[in-house]
């Protein structure tokens, strides 16, 4: 098995705390291993996003351009999808995709989850929910729930039209606002 953590490059590796965290966890469960800090294995090369491919060791540490994407348009997608660790085979995943919208997001037992490429969070006026139980529990995510800036949840998707506005969250994207929720049923 393979596992991969994405990070960011600004002027520094960004979360870096929590990209160590997750990968030591994944390494911990299924090798038993000590930890090992990332900062060892990735150069700063500014603005840049860094996949890091691991087991039970380091295999590769590549270097990509940062592109801007946008996202507009959702489709809710009911799975039982399990994404636990962030394995390098995303097939499960990309399976889930639906052609003519720029992402999913993945209802798992009537809750929401996440999107195939970043957690949730939804604005209900006063403050931000992201849903309780995710797929994957993100870096960034477990960043912005320290900071008291988003909380823990559980959001049915028939609750999705309480809120006024969602974001996407990721190492890359960070908190990616979306003012105009278009979500198709």
């Amino acid at each position: 098995m393979r596992f991969i953590e994405t990070l960011l490059i600004t002027n520094q590796i960004e979360n870096l705390k929590y990209h160590n965290l997750r990968m030591n966890k994944t390494r911990k469960y299924f090798y038993n291993l000590d930890e090992i800090d990332l900062k060892d294995y990735i150069k700063i090369i500014p603005n840049k996003r860094v996949r890091v491919l691991y087991n039970d060791k380091i295999l590769k540490v590549e270097y990509f351009d940062l592109i801007q994407r946008n996202f507009n348009n959702f489709k809710i997608v009911e799975s039982n999808i399990d994404y636990d660790f962030k394995y390098e085979n995303r097939d499960k995943l990309n399976s889930l995709k639906v052609d003519g919208y720029d992402e999913i997001i993945i209802v798992k037992n009537g809750f929401i989850t996440d999107t195939t490429i970043s957690n949730l969070a939804f604005f209900n006026g006063k403050e931000w929910h992201t849903p309780k139980k995710p797929l994957l529990k993100g870096t960034k995510r477990a960043e912005l729930l320290e900071k008291g800036i988003i909380k823990e949840k559980e959001i049915r998707v028939e609750n999705i039209k309480n809120y006024q506005k969602m974001a996407m969250i990721n190492a890359i994207l960070g908190f990616y606002e979306i003012d105009k929720i278009n979500i198709s049923f």
